[in-house]
């Protein structure tokens, strides 16, 4: 067994880069191809499916001596160069009696774009352990890699596309279309596994409710099934009496009453938002980007670019419609840092909205938010009334 050697004084550095001598010549090494990365932004997935690949490869006969864990996060230099000196460790230490063995290297952010992790002395840290696998791992050895986050440039991350079997897991960007897809997806397999399903309104409300984050997804689905106990059929009723409102979802809550003018339940919601300690301008500004969308949804519903059916199926109609426009007609249209435009389902909602509103009373209430936003700035007056008095304008015909 090679050990790195740990004189006084001598920097984590220096006895990473001598353990590396020593390991780099050593003989009799079969190469394996034995290597496994599971990565990605989506941090819940990427654990979950980890775990469950660890189990399949770890060696039965060798019972616990056979996995070894190393735990990957690191904070900052030191830290990531002692993760590639126990690592290297590892992967040189054949098991009892030469049984296989697997070494997991777990959640590791040393393969992000992650500041902590961007040292000089990392960056060779990550080329030394590129050399190290490219050379192949003794035999009976196993290594998997589970890393939150993936950046390609990195010397490592090359290595291992090329060597390793890679499964990426992104988190979803309900912000595309394609993201919103993904999350009712995982919500089915989810509820299938569990033998049981969720009524239209149950999914609508589930979705309102539950921020956009597998891991909150996730947690929130299995106290929806307890809940509901032997019952295959959750309704809209068990999600409203179970599932935590997120913050997103009071801000919706909202958006959206206001824009279908239920002025007191309008009001509830901004008292919960406050009570949250959301930051007044904060409210102001996601209302007038709500009431942007609703503005420019009403420019398409009064243009005939575009119908607006508030019924079941009429969220598709109107996604598929939304996506089939030309260039021109969204080409003003506010778009994400990475030129996306807003969401299709979220628009359909504002377009919903907008249906109660005129072109005029629209741009009357971004008149009345402007003035609410600068007597918050330069006056004196109580946050709440301001903002109340604001709402209560907007929302009378």
């Amino acid at each position: 067994m090679i050990r790195v050697p740990c004189p006084v004084g001598q920097s984590y550095r220096q006895k990473f880069r001598e353990f590396l001598r020593q390991s780099r010549y050593s003989d009799g090494m079969a190469v394996s191809k034995s290597i496994y990365l599971l990565a990605g932004t989506d941090e819940f997935s990427v654990k979950e499916a980890a775990a469950k690949l660890a189990e399949k490869l770890a060696p039965k006969s060798a019972g616990e001596f056979g996995v070894e864990i190393i735990d990957g996060i690191a904070g900052n230099q030191d830290e990531a160069l002692k993760i590639f000196a126990r690592l290297h460790e590892a992967l040189n230490t054949v098991g009892f009696f030469g049984a296989a063995k697997l070494v997991w290297l777990k959640s590791t952010n040393l393969l992000a774009d992650d500041k902590a992790v961007t040292a000089e002395a990392v960056k060779e840290g990550l080329t030394e352990l590129s050399e190290t696998l490219k050379r192949g791992l003794p035999e009976g050895v196993t290594l998997l890699i589970s890393a939150i986050g993936f950046d390609k440039r990195r010397s490592l991350a090359k290595t291992l596309e090329k060597l390793a079997e890679v499964k990426l897991f992104d988190a979803p960007d309900e912000s595309k279309q394609a993201g919103d897809e993904d999350i009712a997806d995982f919500i089915d397999k989810k509820m299938r596994t569990e033998g049981k399903t969720m009524t239209g309104g149950a999914i609508a409300t589930f979705r309102d409710l539950v921020a956009p984050n597998l891991r909150e997804i996730a947690n929130e689905l299995e106290k929806l099934c307890l809940y509901a106990g032997q019952r295959t059929e959750l309704t809209d009723a068990d999600v409203r009496a179970i599932c935590s409102a997120s913050r997103q979802a009071v801000i919706w809550e909202l958006t959206d009453t206001l824009g279908v003018r239920q002025l007191s339940q309008a009001i509830a919601a901004l008292d919960r938002l406050f009570d949250d300690g959301e930051a007044p301008l904060g409210i102001v500004a996601m209302l007038v980007n709500q009431l942007r969308l609703m503005l420019l949804a009403r420019d398409l519903i009064e243009r005939k670019l575009i119908t607006v059916r508030d019924a079941h199926g009429g969220n598709f109609e109107f996604v598929k419609a939304f996506g089939s426009l030309p260039a021109e007609a969204t080409a003003h249209f506010p778009r994400s840092k990475d030129g996306a435009l807003p969401n299709a389902w979220r628009f359909y909602r504002c377009a919903v909205a907008a249906k109660n509103f005129s072109s005029t009373e629209l741009i009357r209430a971004l008149d009345l938010l402007l003035e609410a936003n600068r007597q918050l700035v330069s006056t004196q007056l109580d946050a709440h009334l301001v903002l109340v008095e604001a709402i209560t304008k907007i929302a009378r015909k």
